[in-house]
C-alpha cells in the first residue's frame, strides 16, 4: 500500500490506494460532545478504483446505503453463527458445522473484498437507527429448538437478500456470489431442521391430544400452541370420531404439525398411518387390534411406530416386530379410554424395563399427584390427557407436570 500525506488547512488528508480503494478521506475538525466524536469528513465523495465496481469516480457512496450493507452484513453473520452453535454442540454435525461456517466466511470475504472494513464502520451510526425501539411480540419468543433454527435462517436469508440487491449499485459480479450463497442458506435450513427431526426422542411430556375430551377446541391453535410450549415433548393426535371426514382430519394434522415442528417436537398420529403421511408426521401410535408393526413399517418407513401394550409379553413381542416404543397401562385407572381395562400399577414397567431396552411411555390416570411414583420406574416419558385437558388452568397444570418431571419429582 502507497501512503501520501497531505496538509488540508490546519488539519490532515491521507490519501490511500491499493489495487482496490483510492479513497481520500479529509478530515475539517474534531468536534467533542458529550464525550462522544462527531467526525466530520470533508470530502463529500469517495473515488473508488475496481473493475469490479460500475461507479464512477464523480459519483457518492451514500452514507445511508453504506448503513444498509453493514446492518445487514452483521445480521447475516449472527443468524448463521446462532443455528452455527445448534448444530455443532447440541447434534454434533460436523458436515453442516462446516457448511454453515463456510457460508459465513464467504459472506465476509464478498463484504471485505467489496468494502473496505473502515467504509462500513465509519457509516455505522447505532444510536441513531429509529429500528431500535420498533418490536414486535414474537422477538422475545421461541418456542424450541426448531424456532430458533427458523427465526435465525430467516434472519439470515433476509439480510443475504438485502445484501444482494444494494451490492448491485457497486458490483453485479459481488451481487451475484451473494445471491448463490442466499440459495445455499435455504437448502441448509431444510436439511438442518430434518436433522434435528430424526434426532427428536419419544420422551418427556407425552400428551395425548383427545377430539373426545377437547372437542372444537382443538382447533384453536394458539390455545393449543400455549399449552404445548408450557413443555410437552411429545404430541399424539387421537380422534376416534367416525363422523370427522379425513379431509377434515388432515387440516387437523396440519395445524398440529405447524404447532409440533415450530416446537422442535415430534407428532405422532394414532391409529391412522394414511393420515400420518399425509400431514407429514414423525410417526404412528397403534393399538393391539390395528395393523400389525411390520405392515405400518412397509408403509411408513423409517417413522416412529409405537404401540400400546397391557403385560410383559406384549411389550417383548412389540420389540421383537420392530417397534420403536411402546406404551404401557393403564397405570392408574382411567375414564378416558372405556376399553382401558384393570390398573396395572407401576410394577409391570419396572418388569418391562428389565427385558425390553425401547422406550417407555407410562399411560392411564397420571397425573400431578401420582407422578412421583411413576418416575421412580425410570420410564423415559409420561402420557397425560385429562388431568391437562380438563384442567380448569392446562398451561399452568401442563408447566407444573413438566417441571415434576424433570426435576424427578
Amino acid at each position: 500500500m502507497e501512503s501520501r500525506i497531505a496538509n488540508c488547512g490546519s488539519r490532515i488528508c491521507s490519501f490511500s490506494s491499493n489495487s482496490r480503494f483510492a479513497i481520500l478521506l479529509c478530515f475539517s475538525r474534531f468536534a467533542i460532545r458529550d464525550s462522544r466524536f462527531a467526525i466530520l469528513l470533508c470530502s463529500s465523495r469517495f473515488a473508488i478504483r475496481d473493475s469490479r465496481f460500475a461507479i464512477n469516480k464523480g459519483d457518492r457512496m451514500d452514507k445511508g446505503i453504506l448503513r444498509i450493507i453493514d446492518a445487514n452484513f452483521n445480521r447475516a453473520r449472527e443468524g448463521l453463527r446462532v443455528v452455527e452453535e445448534l448444530v455443532r454442540f447440541e447434534l454434533n454435525n460436523h458436515g453442516m458445522s462446516e457448511r454453515l461456517k463456510g457460508i459465513r466466511h464467504s459472506i465476509t470475504g464478498l463484504i471485505d473484498k467489496a468494502f473496505d472494513s473502515s467504509l462500513l464502520i465509519y457509516a455505522r451510526d447505532s444510536q441513531s437507527d429509529v429500528g431500535l425501539n420498533i418490536q414486535i411480540d414474537t422477538e422475545d419468543c421461541r418456542t424450541g429448538r426448531a424456532g430458533i433454527i427458523k427465526a435465525n435462517m430467516k434472519r439470515s436469508q433476509e439480510a443475504i437478500r438485502v445484501l444482494e440487491e444494494f451490492t448491485k449499485l457497486y458490483s453485479s459480479e459481488t451481487s451475484r456470489e451473494i445471491k448463490a450463497l442466499r440459495y445455499q442458506v435455504y437448502e441448509l435450513e431444510q436439511d438442518v431442521l430434518q436433522a434435528f427431526g430424526r434426532d427428536k426422542g419419544i420422551q418427556g411430556l407425552y400428551l395425548i391430544l383427545d377430539y373426545g375430551l377437547l372437542g372444537e377446541k382443538i382447533w384453536d391453535k394458539d390455545y393449543v400452541g400455549e399449552i404445548i410450549a408450557a413443555g410437552i415433548g411429545v404430541v399424539q393426535l387421537r380422534v376416534k370420531d367416525e363422523n370427522m371426514p379425513d379431509s377434515k382430519l388432515i387440516m387437523l394434522g396440519n395445524m398440529l404439525r405447524e404447532i409440533t415442528e415450530e416446537a422442535g417436537i415430534p407428532l405422532i398420529i394414532n391409529d391412522r398411518v394414511d393420515i400420518a403421511l399425509a400431514v407429514s408426521a414423525d410417526g404412528v401410535h397403534l393399538g393391539q387390534d390395528d395393523m400389525p408393526i411390520g405392515v405400518a413399517r412397509n408403509i411408513i418407513g423409517n417413522k416412529i411406530i409405537g404401540i400400546s401394550t397391557h403385560s410383559l409379553a406384549q411389550a417383548q413381542q412389540a420389540a421383537k416386530n420392530g417397534a420403536d416404543y411402546i406404551g404401557i397401562g393403564p397405570v392408574y385407572a382411567t375414564t378416558t379410554k372405556h376399553d382401558a381395562g384393570k390398573p396395572l400399577g407401576c410394577k409391570i414397567i419396572k418388569k418391562i424395563r428389565k427385558t425390553v431396552s425401547l422406550p417407555i411411555i407410562a399411560i392411564g390416570g397420571i397425573n400431578q399427584h401420582n407422578l412421583a411414583e411413576v418416575l421412580k420406574t425410570d420410564t423415559e416419558g409420561i402420557a397425560v390427557v385429562s388431568a391437562i385437558l380438563k384442567a380448569s388452568d392446562p398451561v399452568a397444570v401442563t408447566r407444573m407436570i413438566a417441571e415434576m418431571f424433570l426435576r424427578g419429582a
